[in-house]
């Protein structure tokens, strides 16, 4: 058999020139290992890519076998096969979830049946794998998938960002936007509010608050968007300061007013003040129900 096609799971796991040509020489030095059998499943390669072609590279005809089971199933003997046991870098495992979580679905906190992000082919009972499955199947911690699926959903909810990401290198890319505008959740803001305003106490805090931040950074947040709480005081201040001067003008414009009683001119000021539509009638409700009140 030559030039078969690769399987799209095959395709998930990166390609390694360098593995070829070793592979390739072991087999011209000692022959093809008749254990050494190259995957089959729908009619292309699903496991065994790098032997498939050191072998045309070392002339020798490989040897095959069909795998009977489903697509759940295929998908979870490459990764136990290849992911889990081999040495891959975080980022290369990472394109390798954001597919299989695409193909399987991912099921949400509490074991929903038929949850939002299940997609592909569901397991058998019907229900995704869970967030901790996928680390226990790629060998990964559970915070580490539940970071690459924010950010796997983040970049699917994007048309283009979903398209650039089919390949490892466009899905870096894609991640990459995609962190450029992420923005704290309320309780990350808290955590990090906190972490700054601790390291503005004390000198001796700081660098292990920056390494702490770091860790926010790393996921992608945008940590100097979120002020501590003496910056949050400082920009209340700031703000009070650039309304005081205002404040006491409107009150020297209301004392002129109040002591030359002059009518047409207070009527000319207010349209003057509230020239929108709407603007003037809402100032006028607002005052006539203070006034009554």
């Amino acid at each position: 058999m030559s030039d078969m096609e690769y399987h799209e799971i095959c395709m998930w796991l990166p390609y390694k020139k360098e593995l070829v040509d070793e592979i390739a020489e072991d087999i011209s030095r000692n022959g093809y290992k008749q254990d050494k059998r190259i995957i089959l499943f729908e009619g292309k390669i699903l496991d065994g890519r790098h032997r498939y072609e050191a072998a045309k590279k070392a002339g020798v005809e490989a040897l095959y076998k069909e795998f009977l089971g489903n697509k759940e199933q295929a998908i979870k003997l490459v990764t136990s096969e290849n992911v889990k046991r081999r040495m891959l870098s975080n980022r290369e495992k990472e394109f390798f979830y954001a597919q299989r979580a695409e193909a399987l679905g991912v099921q949400s906190r509490g074991g929903d049946r038929g949850n939002q992000y299940q997609s592909g082919n569901p397991s058998n009972d019907g229900m995704a794998p869970s967030a901790e499955d996928h680390a226990d199947e790629i060998g990964v911690s559970r915070p580490t998938v539940e970071r690459w699926e924010r950010d796997r959903k983040e970049i699917k909810s994007d048309p283009e960002l979903a398209k650039k990401a089919n390949t490892p290198e466009g899905y870096v890319e894609a991640k990459k936007e995609v962190q450029k505008r992420r923005k704290a959740t309320k309780e990350e803001a808290d955590k990090i509010a906190k972490l700054k305003s601790l390291g503005e106490r004390s000198e001796a805090e700081a660098d292990n608050v920056n390494k702490k931040l770091d860790r926010f950074r790393d996921q992608g947040i945008d940590v100097d968007a979120v002020q501590s709480q003496k910056e949050t005081e400082d920009a209340r201040e700031a703000y009070r300061e650039r309304q005081r001067p205002l404040e006491e003008m409107a009150n020297e414009i209301a004392k002129i007013l109040v002591d030359a009683k002059d009518y047409s001119f207070v009527a000319a000021l207010a349209r003057a003040a509230y020239p929108k539509q709407g603007e003037l009638e809402h100032a006028y409700n607002i005052i006539k129900g203070n006034y009554n009140g």
